[in-house]
């Protein structure tokens, strides 16, 4: 399925340019234990409404992938789905499997391996063959390492039709990359412009915090679509943020959420110090606490950069809307859209009238402008009502190359976000 970027392409700068897919309340999980027929080389994912209809297709309620997933629907509110992704990483598997054959049989799901430019390539059979014959790549899917990557595997079920948000992959217990495949996991919902990854990670405090952490390494690189999470027992209660969170995007379609501050139920609370608390936060990781005599809270819902999920997800809504309400413009249109200011008029009107839905959600606010002044535009510390502004140069301007090319004069849009209230400092002045 082809994007509609190269005719409407909608940058939004928060650091890096993001845009994304229109699925905001599903999540997927990435696992390695196959289940025949369902979940294995050959079919590569499939979407699961509940917990039974996993046990149905064959997941053991002890596998990593059920515990996961249990702990993404059990959490309030629930999401309606999880997408359940499967990657390859049986080295053992690998090693003790046949050298390819031009002459054998193989049935769908079989691997074999075989050798090139010293490297061994992998092969996993997607059609059943009866008969011998000379082998292509159409009869195999080529891995060119003995461990699958879960980037490249979820790459792989996007360009197959998976549709999700949320994003979290379960390693093996002798996985000795959990630091690499979850930067590239990151690196790739970024290249794709959709997703978050949400992680976990265990351990003491001093050794989530170290140099060389995978918690250090996402705040350092700085990453808006990485929540890492620090988890008392096992990192898959990470998989709980990640369904808690898909399950507020999913019931908050028409209103403002923020992922800070809710119960995660199906994860354990952190019994740590609020020291200890604040060394975590201050790598914008994220953990889940209980304060007082109350309920367990998660803390803060941040990205590895600081930047709140909530905010990241309506930034990535927010550009989907504008991208195919401009598209629907331009390929819906019955009459030609000249090459004139009128035209720019009818676009602006339409992110106008988008923004303006997001304002009454309370996810824009009018606000004053923090950035630098843009010239004949606004200026810094003026007002922006209802949260957005939106500006085109004239035609007139426009170079003879792009107007060949039949281009739309570029549009810039302005945002301003509500941001939400984490914490309060109240006087208290006492008269005796």
């Amino acid at each position: 399925m082809l994007k509609i970027d190269p005719i409407v392409k909608v940058d939004v700068n928060v650091g890096t340019t993001t845009a994304s897919s229109g699925v905001f309340d599903v999540g997927a999980i990435l696992g390695t234990n196959p289940v025949a027929g369902y979940f294995d080389g050959s079919h590569r994912f499939k979407e699961y409404a509940s917990l039974a209809e996993m046990a149905t297709d064959g997941f053991q309620t002890t596998s990593d992938e059920y515990v996961a997933a249990s702990k993404y629907f059990g959490v309030s509110p629930a999401p309606s789905s999880v997408v359940m992704i499967y990657y390859f990483s049986n080295p053992a598997a690998c090693d003790n499997a046949e050298e390819y054959s031009a002459e054998a049989t193989y049935a769908v799901g079989d691997y074999c391996k075989r050798t090139v430019n010293e490297e061994v390539t992998r092969y996993i059979c997607k059609q059943a063959i009866e008969t011998a014959h000379a082998w292509s790549d159409a009869d195999w899917d080529e891995v060119t390492t003995e461990n699958e990557h879960p980037a490249s595997a979820m790459l792989d079920a996007i360009d197959n039709g998976a549709e999700f948000y949320g994003v979290y992959y379960i390693p093996k217990p002798d996985e000795g990359q959990i630091d690499t495949f979850t930067a590239e996991l990151v690196s790739a919902v970024e290249s794709q412009n959709r997703g978050v990854v949400f992680y976990g990670v265990t351990g003491t405090v001093e050794s989530v915090v170290a140099v060389d952490s995978l918690m250090n390494k996402m705040n350092q690189t700085g990453s808006k679509r990485a929540v890492g999470l620090y988890c008392t027992d096992t990192i898959l209660d990470a998989a709980g943020l990640m369904g808690l969170a898909m399950g507020l995007s999913e019931n908050n379609t028409d209103t403002a959420f923020a992922l800070c501050y809710k119960s995660v139920a199906s994860a354990t609370v952190n019994n740590i110090t609020q020291p200890d608390v604040v060394r975590i936060k201050s790598l914008n990781g994220n953990v889940y606490v209980q304060r007082e005599k109350g309920r367990g809270f998660i803390e803060n819902g941040a990205t590895a950069n600081g930047l709140r999920f909530d905010d990241q997800l309506y930034i990535d809504r927010m550009a989907y809307d504008i991208q195919h309400g401009v598209y629907n413009i331009i390929a819906g249109s019955a009459v030609k859209l000249p090459q004139t200011d009128s035209t720019t008029t009818v676009f602006i009107n339409e992110i106008h009238t988008i923004l303006d839905e997001y304002y009454d959600m309370g996810i824009l606010a009018t606000s004053a402008w923090r950035g630098p002044a843009i010239s004949g535009v606004i200026e810094t510390g003026e007002y922006v009502e209802h949260g957005h502004a939106e500006y085109a140069d004239s035609f007139d301007t426009q170079s003879e190359a792009d107007r060949a090319l039949h281009k739309a004069m570029p549009i810039t849009v302005l945002l301003c976000l509500s941001g939400s209230v984490e914490s309060i400092v109240i006087t208290v002045d006492v008269q005796t």
